[in-house]
């Protein structure tokens, strides 16, 4: 058989042209060149930042014939196309990269010598096997090196075999000229220059190069792009463009009528295009086309728009009183647009009147006043503009009746029976005033046409006589012209009493604001006034109420209703009487906010993503104004008349709080009850989270997952359907099954939940989903987890084991029958049965014995053993084996510490180690006597309980006793312990009790003890572990123990330290806290004005369950210079026992006493179960109980996370605090240290300190004198401070002092500069808490005749803490409270 072979040789990519970095001018090009060679021919591209390039201004040519590409960027733009570009060539074989760096410079930044084209290629048309040459020369610093390109590629003279040559000689300007010999077709393209240097790269414009056949070179010239005509505005500019053809090429030039345009030395082959500018008459212009075969035109026509010319002088035709009528001759020969006309009247100042849009040459223009002269153009509109106006024509329209009353009418009495009426021309005369009539009577509710009239020719004023005396007429005037009566004036009323005045003038009202009205007029002429009288009213049945003021020509009503309307009348009064009153004038008062909120607001959620709100509106009384209507808070602007409304778009299952409130014009009033809801439920709009699912065996799995987003979740979640299919080559094959689990209520907040599927089949691939359901339904479903279930696991191997002769057990095993060729190992797990884990150890397949050693006598061994396959562990077999019992081999370890009284001794011990046991511990015995004591020891048999304890009782006191015990199995027993010496106390020494751990956390554990009631004693104690002593004051009952180690057991000894056998006493022990929240919390944004801040909380990842996470704010306190002081190095360096009782109960103290008598304290903000990842601090909502109150200005703050962890005793873990977040104050006043507190109370004090200082004298004087006089009870009975004397014990334990004493009675006065004071800090707490008791103390004697300083200080000290800080600052409060009383019964006379 023939064998053939082909060998194919392979090379990957290598670069033979690699391009360079350039540095261009911005608008014009760069162009790198890339060339490969590879077997095979690799692939030329080029990338910009990774990615391919892709843009109008970017283009790849690749060449024809070799691997390569051209990258072309056109026009370059400044800075974006700076960037570096990579070449990319590839082949199977493999793939390289060469890189080049564009920069752009624009031409202000060219730096000098860089390239520039002096003279560039031109249009060239050569006939084929002739010689072309394409011109180029440039100038630069150094001088430039020029290069070609042509359709963008590069020209290569040296692969045209010597036909293509680039002229390079240095004595001619064209030395970079390319001359191309015995011309084809295919030299026909575009040609560029390229000139480039150290400074830079510039091309030249293109030029084309034709090459024509011989049998083509004799064509006469032709048009191919005749000129175009145009029609341009006035001043415009426009170009035209003539292109001819032919062989050979024509000149080309333009001409206007004999003119040539074009100059004979620059005559342009082929295409000219003529530029005009500012073009302002038509003209016609001509393009000639020449060569030696014959001579072509073209003419083009350049039309210049012009404006209509001015319309002939207009002609009125019609006046009327309030129109005119005009017509006018167009004055154009070509058509016009439309007309405008202008006019104005020649007696008022304003601006020209235009009509737009006539189309006719008649028009009425209408709306104009009577008697007026007007002036009157037009002018004309085309499609350029608007043309000039016409002449003017002036006319005057005609008269009309007066269009209003006669002004400032007035009346007075010449004698009693004759009165002269006065007034002003009316404002719009509407023509020549004829005359006035005058109407006058007693009874102004007749018609006018039944008054008595009197006619008054062109005159503006009358007498009008026999008048009766001593009544009241009304009189009103109109202006008359010749074409009618004009309206009457207002009326007014004259008293036909001689000497009263008349009735005043103008009287006007106007609105000052909600509650007033502003009344002005005009004073009766002639006239002296003594004063004037006010009448006014509620609307129109209110009672009138009469106000008397002074001469003057203004009044302002006060006191009035917002939004009523009121009647005003007015009359002047003087020494002779009071004048007529004005007629009625009405105003109403402004409107005002309105005093009362909406009524019966209603909330129901129609939706879970809508709320309908519905309402009344406030009683009408306290609308005061036109209601705008009511609107919640968040903005929803409301017609008034509208009693609902429904909130759209909002965040489902989510509680908002509404209020409505009512608005007028003015502002809005004051908001309703707030009405909390919470909109409906919905579905889950997100899966739950982290699903996952573990296979457990070869038919089970066990599927896990997180609750959805809180914010995704809508409602109470009630449970999850997990839904499972079983899947074949990725498709689903029969029905999904759906396994449900529901939540109990108290499971409703928890965050983890699993579920275990089982009767699935081996070796099966499914798909698992799980989807939350609310009260509305299902939810979103999780993405498909895909899980492949073990094979079928072996089944029980028979499993044997039995003791032999050296203390050892023999086990041996057997593969299950029919297992045969499946084993792959083993798996033995042994052990103690009271012992956890238990050994692991693995086998070969191979092996099937193991010799276990080192075994306990009495114990009972669990051994079980399962087969491996390829699906894992199979069933387990399992075996027991008892060991006889023995005797115990070891002894009890008895602790160190115990519980040490006067007569007792208490102590505990652990058993034996299980080694040494040798079975089950039945029994102790206890063996005690005095230490050096000759005879025997005392035994007691105890029995064995879990409390490993006993309480020698009936001891000596303070005498040593050594101490030992055994243990006893059912065998018999053991050894004894060493000796453990003990001393019991002296009959009045007191020790600790009730030694414990309080709290536990990461790097500090707080320690607690307690002390009998009559405990009255300073001695130290001190707490011992890991070889450290701490010194504890005697009268403290916890110590906060720190810089310990996380993860990590402690054994605290608590010890007297005065005791000399080393005083023993208690002994706890505790493990520090997982090492969780090791990251501070970041303030993402500067904090809001409004006391917001939006933080990043740490991740809240642990081991160990987390109960709940806590938000804990901690603000700093100030120094005396107003500094903030620096938060300690870590939150669990704090005393947090208050804080963590505050997460059972939420302390809620009213704003006034926070400010007056409380320091700033750490406060819950938020309680969590799961920890968000971002929180916003300050937002002034709930969580779960504790308020999120907004952070105040100028205060310092730092938080931290605390988590509360589920262990049996209290653990707790804390983050570090954050850096500080401070609140622009805008008028920051420090703040004292110790004193923030009590600035409210500097009052009193100051007012008290005269009366303290009096009771602190008479205290000395009484300590000096010894008076036995008797003495009479004034105000209180001294046996009503017995409940509580200052001396009690119990209340002194109470009151819990920790500070030594300070002699008293303290001095008042402070030492001067050149005085040491005794005391150099001053807490805040010791001489102000004394000033502070006594003043409420004193003040309640004083005015209630009752005293209670336990109280007191008790309520002082739940304030602040310490107060009164020492029993001697205690006691003396008793003793001037027993003073102050004493001085009431001596100076009872």
């Amino acid at each position: 058989v023939p064998l053939l072979l082909h060998c194919f040789p392979t090379e990957s990519p290598r670069f033979i042209k690699e391009p360079r970095d350039q540095i261009g001018v911005s608008g014009g090009v760069a162009s790198f060149v890339c060339q490969a060679t590879g077997d095979p021919k690799p692939r030329v591209t080029w990338n910009k930042k990774g990615k391919k390039v892709n843009s109008q201004r970017f283009e790849t040519i690749e060449f024809d014939e070799s691997a390569g590409a051209v990258l072309r960027i056109q026009p370059l733009r400044t800075p974006r196309d700076e960037n570096v570009y990579e070449c990319v060539a590839q082949n199977p074989i493999g793939e390289i990269t060469v890189h080049a760096k564009l920069t752009v410079l624009r031409e202000d930044q060219l730096p000098p010598g860089f390239p520039n084209i002096d003279m560039g290629p031109q249009l060239k048309v050569v006939e084929r096997t002739r010689t072309a040459t394409m011109l180029c020369a440039a100038s630069g610093n150094p001088d430039p090196e020029i290069t070609w390109f042509k359709d963008f590629l590069p020209v290569d003279p040296s692969t045209s075999n010597g036909r293509i040559k680039q002229l390079r000689s240095e004595s001619t300007p064209i030395r970079g000229a390319l001359q191309i010999e015995s011309s084809e077709e295919t030299d026909q393209g575009k040609y560029e220059c390229v000139a480039s240097n150290s400074a830079g790269v510039r091309y030249s414009s293109p030029a084309n190069l034709y090459v024509r056949g011989r049998e083509l070179r004799r064509v006469a010239p032709r048009f191919s792009i005749l000129p175009v005509s145009h029609e341009i505005m006035p001043g415009g500019n426009v170009n035209i463009t003539c292109v001819a053809v032919g062989s050979p090429m024509p000149y080309v030039k333009w001409m206007q009528g004999a003119e040539d345009l074009t100059p004979e030395d620059d005559m342009p082959v082929g295409r000219n295009v003529l530029e005009l500018t500012d073009v302002k008459d038509s003209a016609n212009y001509t393009c000639v086309a020449m060569s030696s075969l014959g001579v072509i035109e073209a003419v083009a026509q350049i039309t210049v728009k012009s404006l209509p010319k001015a319309p002939g002088t207009p002609v009125v035709t019609e006046n009327t009183a309030t129109s005119i009528t005009i017509t006018w001759d167009s004055g154009n020969p070509d058509p016009v647009s439309y007309y405008v006309i202008e006019y104005k009247s020649k007696s008022q100042d304003g601006p020209y009147q235009i009509k737009e849009d006539i189309t006719t040459t008649r028009y009425s223009i209408g709306g104009l006043s009577p008697n007026s002269e007007y002036e009157i153009w037009v002018s004309a509109v085309n499609t350029i503009g608007q043309g000039p106006p016409s002449e003017s024509v002036v006319t005057r329209t005609g008269e009309q009746a007066p269009a209003s009353a006669p002004r400032n009418v007035q009346g007075r009495m010449l004698s009693a029976t004759t009165m002269i009426i006065q007034w002003e021309e009316p404002v719009e005369p509407n023509g020549l005033i004829r005359g006035y009539r005058v109407y006058y009577t007693m009874e102004p509710d007749h018609p006018v046409g039944n008054w008595q009239k009197h006619n008054v020719d062109d005159s503006l004023l009358t007498t009008v006589g026999s008048l009766l005396e001593d009544e009241t007429y009304t009189v009103r005037v109109l202006a008359f012209t010749s074409v009618g009566d004009g309206p009457l004036s207002d009326p007014i009323q004259v008293k036909t009493q001689q000497g009263v005045p008349g009735q005043p003038m103008n009287f006007r009202a106007e609105a000052k604001s909600e509650t007033s009205i502003s009344l002005t007029w005009s004073a009766p002429r002639q006239e002296s006034i003594v004063m004037y009288e006010l009448l006014y009213r509620e609307g129109d049945h209110g009672k009138e109420v009469g106000k008397n003021f002074g001469p003057t020509t203004w009044f302002i009503v006060e006191d009035l209703k917002p939004n009523t309307e009121y009647t005003f009348r007015l009359a002047a009064r003087s020494a002779q009487g009071l004048g007529a009153f004005t007629s009625e004038v009405r105003q109403r008062t402004l409107q005002s906010k309105p005093s009362a909120p909406p009524q019966d607001v209603k909330c129901v959620s129609t939706r879970s993503t809508a709320i309908l709100v519905s309402w009344r509106p406030p009683p009408a009384e306290s609308q005061n104004g036109d209601l705008a209507g009511p609107h919640p808070r968040e903005g929803k602007q409301i017609p008034p008349r509208t009693a609902q409304i429904l909130l759209e778009s909002l965040e489902k299952w989510t509680e908002y709080r509404i209020t409505a409130v009512a608005h007028t014009a003015v502002g809005p009033g004051p908001e309703s009850s707030p009405i909390i809801i919470r909109t409906d439920e919905d579905v889950p709009s997100a899966p739950p989270r982290k699903v996952e699912v573990e296979v457990l065996n070869s038919t089970a799995i066990r599927v896990l997952w997180r609750s959805p987003v809180p914010s995704r979740q809508h409602g109470q979640i009630r449970g999850y359907q997990v839904h499972y299919v079983r899947m074949e080559n990725g498709e689903a094959k029969g029905l999904p099954q759906i396994k449900d689990v529901m939540l109990a209520d108290a499971q409703w907040e928890t965050d983890d939940t699993e579920m275990v599927i089982d009767k699935l089949q081996p070796e099966t691939s499914y798909s698992v989903t799980v989807a939350a359901y609310t009260m509305k339904g299902d939810g979103a479903r999780s993405k498909p987890k895909l899980v492949v279930t073990k094979g079928t696991v072996l089944g029980k191997p028979s499993l044997s084991v039995h003791q032999t002769l050296d203390n050892s057990l023999q086990v041996r095993w057997e593969p299950a029958p029919g297992s045969e060729g499946q084993v792959l190992g083993y798996r033995l797990q042994f052990g103690r049965k009271d012992v956890s884990p238990l050994a692991t150890l693995e086998f070969p397949a191979s092996e099937d014995q193991y010799t276990a050693t080192s075994i306990h006598k009495g114990a009972t061994y669990v051994f079980k053993l399962a087969a491996k396959s390829r699906a894992g562990f199979g069933e387990e077999a399992a075996q027991e084996l008892s060991i006889p019992e023995d005797v115990p081999q070891g002894y009890p370890h008895i602790l160190e510490a115990g519980n040490v009284s006067a007569a007792s001794v208490q102590f505990r011990w652990l058993p034996p180690v299980p080694a040494e046991r040798n079975g089950a511990i039945v029994k102790y015995t206890v063996a005690f006597r005095e230490a050096g004591a000759a005879g025997p020891p005392v035994e007691t048999e105890l029995p064995a309980s879990p409390d490993n304890s006993f309480t020698l009782q009936g001891l000596k006191p303070n005498t040593a006793y050594d101490v030992k015990i055994r243990a006893h199995t059912s065998q018999g027993p053991g050894p004894y312990s060493p000796t453990v010496r003990y001393r019991t106390f002296l009959p009045d020494q007191v020790s600790p009790k009730n030694f414990k751990v309080k709290m536990v956390m990461k790097t500090s554990v707080l320690l607690s003890w307690e002390f009998p009631e009559n405990y009255n004693s300073h001695t130290p104690y001190k707490i011992q572990y890991n070889g450290l002593n701490i010194d504890v004051d005697g009268r403290t009952t916890k110590k906060l123990i720190t810089n310990l180690k996380p993860s990590t057991f402690y054994n605290f000894v608590l010890t007297n330290r005065g005791n000399s056998m080393g005083g023993l006493q208690q002994t706890v022990a505790a493990w520090t806290a997982f090492n969780m929240l090791s990251s501070k919390p970041a303030i993402t944004h500067k904090p809001e004005a409004d006391g917001r801040v939006l933080v990043q909380l740490p991740d809240g990842q642990s081991p160990v369950p987390v109960q709940s996470y806590f938000i804990v704010v901690v603000p700093l306190r100030k120094t005396r210079g107003g500094q903030f002081l620096n938060p300690p190095a870590s939150p669990e360096d704090m005393d947090l026992e208050e804080l963590i009782q505050d997460i059972s109960r939420l302390h809620r103290r009213s704003l006034r006493h926070s400010r007056q008598l409380d320091s700033p304290k750490p406060y819950i903000a938020a309680r969590f179960y799961s920890l968000p990842s971002r929180f916003e601090l300050g937002d002034q909502r709930h969580y779960s109980g504790f308020d999120n109150k907004g952070l105040e200005a100028g205060q310092r703050y730092v938080f931290f996370v605390l988590a509360v962890l589920q262990k049996t005793e209290p653990t707790f873990a804390a983050s570090p605090f954050s850096d500080p977040i401070q609140l622009d104050n805008p008028d920051p006043q420090p703040i004292i240290d110790g004193e923030e507190g009590l600035i409210w109370v500097i009052g009193p004090v100051l007012a008290v300190v005269f009366i303290i200082c009096i009771v602190i004298a008479i205290l000395l004087y009484k300590n000096k004198r010894k008076d036995s006089e008797p003495r009479t009870k004034c105000l209180l009975n001294n046996a009503d401070l017995a409940p509580h004397h200052p001396k009690d014990p119990v209340e002194m334990r109470r009151i819990n002092f920790q500070t030594p004493g300070i002699p008293w009675p303290f001095p008042l006065s402070f030492p001067s500069a050149q005085q040491a004071p005794m005391h150099k800090t001053n807490a805040g707490v010791g001489r102000t808490g004394v000033f502070i008791t006594l003043s409420i103390v004193l003040e309640r004697m004083r005015y209630e005749g009752v005293v209670d300083i336990f109280q007191t200080v008790k309520m002082l000290r739940t304030q602040r803490p310490a107060m009164v800080q020492t029993e001697d600052e205690y006691q003396f409060c008793y003793q001037a409270a027993l003073e102050y009383l004493g001085s009431f019964d001596h100076y009872a006379t």
